[in-house]
């Protein structure tokens, strides 16, 4: 693996900074990930320090440890340097190795294989990720369950009790039952019961629960919460807040701590939040009468929990920055809260007629001490607001009326025969029997939080990468974010999980990953080596990847039978200049031409508009394929396109557009030369063809036989517009310059006479008898444009812009 610098000019200044320093005191954030780039640091710098030499400045060489950008905490880390971690860096440098080999390795070939073999496969990049793939197999699980769940009916007792004005529905403590007849069979006991059957208080229980405090924040609660209580997705929330904590707003937002360390100061903290109209009456009550100590969890060592750093205004800050501070203040100070206490009641009741079958419950609560529920809104948090401990946090909350214990509630029976138990008017308290028929329910789409849960549970990615891996699921359309922050993969995520299963499981399911995450656990704790982790874990996957190799064919199956094969669609375009059949336009993405005959693919250019050109061929030698036209910008530029020459360019016409500099060395090999013109085939199948300027060099016969003038603004030339009028002009092929010539013109022909110097061709302009400016009026005239002073008075030039012009539905934000 070799490293290069994405920014030259960020190693540039920390080099030119650390030359003939004395020390280095790094302050990178305090985590693995801050730890492997203190080395890529001193890996650049180390050898300039004074004295000259490298490693042996090591002594020298300080880290600093701190959890938030505030005066207090820099001063502390100041004070107390220590040294970076190396077994830290070897544990990112190994993950990011396998990461890498790995997922080039699959991404690579299973790319590479299915690019251009379906029309309506979107297949930029068809990317397998040792994070990202269980990321998505957890989705697609989770649709598949849906998708195979079978509703069935069940039927239940519903007792129905009115008292005091209100009816109070009771809970069958059989649950449900699968048998009908059995359920009805019940209700005909009781209608038949002599003497008649009675609804009886076996016991009242009012007792007080405490409703948990929640524990202090780490990364994963932090994008639960965000993603539960203010719908900001993952990857959004965690930029967020590392705004934030840059800021000098948040603590560090990467943390895996439940537990406030015992220097944490929390009166402090509190302190600085008393004078917020929001919350500061609440505070300087809790201070007041006393802050709690923080509830359970575990203090990891690396930072402590997310806590605001300083105090910002209602109008501070704007967005979501004031959404998420927002949250995390109330978080913690909720989480010195006392806990919130609820008054719950539980009444018993038993129709004696049925035994152990007539059994009910009817319960409630009633808020009595608000506790931490004053300042933060709990069911922003579901569950993990809650800690009841004896399963009975699903109590509605409610008042109940008045029940006493040996209270009978008559349960009259009705003379129609219908199953329905009904009862004597008159009664103020009495009570109804009802069979209720009902429906299983599937499980819904898995939320981001419940995601975020799954991979935690699982060991998949770390607190700082989980967000990366739901975006990369959701960016390559394996899954898509659907009402209620759920994910529903699409129909590419689904075959390719699905044709993981076939073909290897452990490919798609956590385990792996799993194991390999511990083993970079080892290596951070000096408890294992680098180099023989990522040997043994490349030795796995390297079988992995022979078998998946031999069998993609049961993949492609799934692919088969989801997507359309190239033949089936595509209309007739041009037609090929080697079988003379036509070739099928595929609008794609990304757009091509395919040859059904010779199952051929010929990628075009993308980022403008591709349209036929009746039945003109190119003029490269031994080419013959029918030109197509390409408009790019606003507004368009047209010029010829030929898909073949596209494809296969000549060293000898020039610069290949679209194409970088490395990528423009045509080599001189004819081997290489066939290997460079797959890999831009490849390059060019994956959508990565953007082109906004004439897609041909200049050198091409095509771009030469329309070539009137160089363009005095770039490196380009202009060309003669292939409209041929009526509206006659001149393109740059390298810049959105349009040359209006005169609308007195009526017809432009290129001649085959070029200027001697500059090599383009003169052109030979007819105007309209009437209004020709002309002398004598004459009606034809030669211009050799770049020297014709007569004809650059009298057009108009106009600067466009690449791109084309917007249209059709913009794209919202996750």
């Amino acid at each position: 693996v070799v490293k290069k610098p994405c920014k030259g000019s960020v190693v540039k200044h920390l080099q030119d900074e650390a030359r003939g320093v004395n020390f280095i005191v790094l302050w990178m954030d305090c985590d693995r990930e801050g730890e492997n780039i203190n080395f890529e640091v001193l890996d650049c710098c180390m050898h300039l320090m004074s004295g000259g030499g490298g490693a042996t400045h090591y002594d020298r060489v300080y880290r600093a440890h701190f959890s938030a950008i505030n005066p207090s905490d820099i001063i502390k880390a100041y004070q107390s340097l220590g040294k970076p971690d190396k077994n830290q860096s070897l544990s990112v440098d190994a993950r990011q190795e396998l990461d890498l080999k790995v997922g080039v390795a699959f991404s690579r070939f299973q790319t590479r294989f299915f690019q251009g073999r379906y029309g309506d496969l979107d297949s930029a990049v068809l990317s397998y990720g040792p994070c990202q793939t269980p990321t998505l197999g957890f989705v697609v699980q989770r649709h598949v369950q849906i998708e195979t769940f079978k509703p069935e009916p069940y039927w239940v007792l519903d007792l129905a009790v009115l008292k005091q004005g209100r009816i109070c529905r009771a809970t069958w403590e059989s649950g449900r039952s699968f048998n009908q007849n059995k359920v009805n069979s019940l209700v005909i006991k009781c209608r038949e019961a002599d003497p008649p059957c009675k609804a009886r208080v076996t016991s009242v229980v009012s007792k007080d629960k405490k409703q948990g405090r929640p524990t202090p924040m780490n990364t994963v609660a932090l994008l639960k919460a965000c993603s539960k209580a203010l719908g900001i997705g993952p990857h959004a929330a965690m930029q967020t807040a590392e705004r934030l904590y840059l800021s000098g707003y948040l603590s560090y937002p990467r943390t895996e701590s439940t537990a406030y360390p015992k220097s944490f100061d929390i009166a402090g903290t509190l302190r600085q939040q008393a004078g917020d109209n929001r919350w500061g009456s609440y505070v300087r009550d809790l201070l007041s009468e006393g802050h709690n100590k923080s509830k359970g969890g575990v203090d990891m060592g690396d930072h402590p929990p997310i806590t605001p750093c300083r105090a910002a205004g209602p109008h501070e800050l704007s967005g979501d920055m004031g959404r998420i501070y927002d949250l995390v203040v109330r978080h913690f100070i909720a989480s010195v809260s006392h806990d919130a206490v609820w008054r719950s009641t539980r009444v018993k009741l038993e129709l004696d007629t049925l035994g152990d079958q007539g059994k009910f419950t009817i319960s409630g609560k009633k808020l009595s001490s608000p506790g931490f529920l004053a300042i933060v809104l709990y069911k922003q948090y579901g569950d993990e607001a809650g800690d009841s401990k004896d399963g009975e946090d699903d109590e509605e909350e409610r008042e109940l009326p008045d029940f006493t214990e040996g209270e009978e509630i008559p349960l009259f029976t009705s003379s129609s025969g219908s199953s329905r138990v009904a009862v004597a008017p008159g009664v103020p308290t009495w009570a109804t029997l009802d069979v209720k028929e009902r429906m299983t329910t599937p499980p819904t789409h898995l939320t981001e939080s419940e995601l975020i849960s799954l991979m935690e549970k699982h060991g998949i990615g770390t607190d700082a990468s989980i967000p990366t891996h739901i975006e990369n699921i959701l960016k390559r359309n394996y899954s898509e974010l659907i009402p209620g922050r759920k994910l529903c993969p699409s129909k590419l995520g689904l075959v390719l999980a699905q044709g993981y299963h076939l073909i290897d499981d452990s490919l798609v399911l956590p385990k792996i990953r799993s194991d390999i995450e511990g083993e970079c656990n080892k290596i951070a704790k000096g408890l294992a080596d680098k180099c023989e982790v990522i040997k043994k874990a490349i030795d796995i996957f390297e079988g992995k990847f022979d078998f998946f190799v031999k069998n993609i064919n049961k993949m492609d199956i799934l692919f088969g039978s989801s997507f359309s094969q190239l033949q089936d669609i595509g209309t007739p375009f041009t037609r090929c200049g080697l079988t003379r059949r036509y070739l099928m336009y595929i609008n794609g993405p990304p757009p091509r031409l395919y040859n059904k005959y010779t199952e051929t693919v010929y990628p075009l250019p993308a980022g403008g508009v591709i349209k036929q050109w009746t039945g003109r061929k190119c003029s490269a030698p031994d080419c013959n394929f029918e030109l197509c036209l390409y408009s790019v910008g606003a507004p368009p530029r047209t010029f010829p396109l030929c898909p073949y020459c596209f494809n296969h360019p000549q060293k000898e016409w020039g610069k290949i557009p679209g194409e970088d500099e490395f990528s423009n060395e045509v080599p001189e090999d004819s081997v290489d030369r066939e290997d460079e013109a797959k890999e831009r085939k490849f390059r060019r199948l994956g959508g990565r063809s953007l082109i906004l300027e004439c897609p041909h060099p200049d050198g091409h016969p095509l771009i030469e036989d329309l070539t009137v003038s160089p363009d005095p603004d770039s490196d380009g030339v202009l060309i003669l517009d292939p409209h041929f009028g009526p509206k006659w002009r001149l393109c740059s092929t390298r810049d959105p310059t349009i040359v209006h010539l005169p609308k007195e013109v009526h017809k432009v022909t290129i001649l085959d006479r070029t200027e001697d110097v500059l090599g383009c061709h003169y052109m030979q302009i007819e105007f309209d008898a009437e209004k020709s400016p002309l002398e004598d009026g004459k009606v034809k005239y030669t211009s050799c444009f770049p020297t014709d002073d007569l004809m650059q008075n009298l057009v108009r030039v106009h600067r466009g812009s690449e791109r084309l012009n917007a249209s059709g539905r913009g794209r919202g934000g996750r």
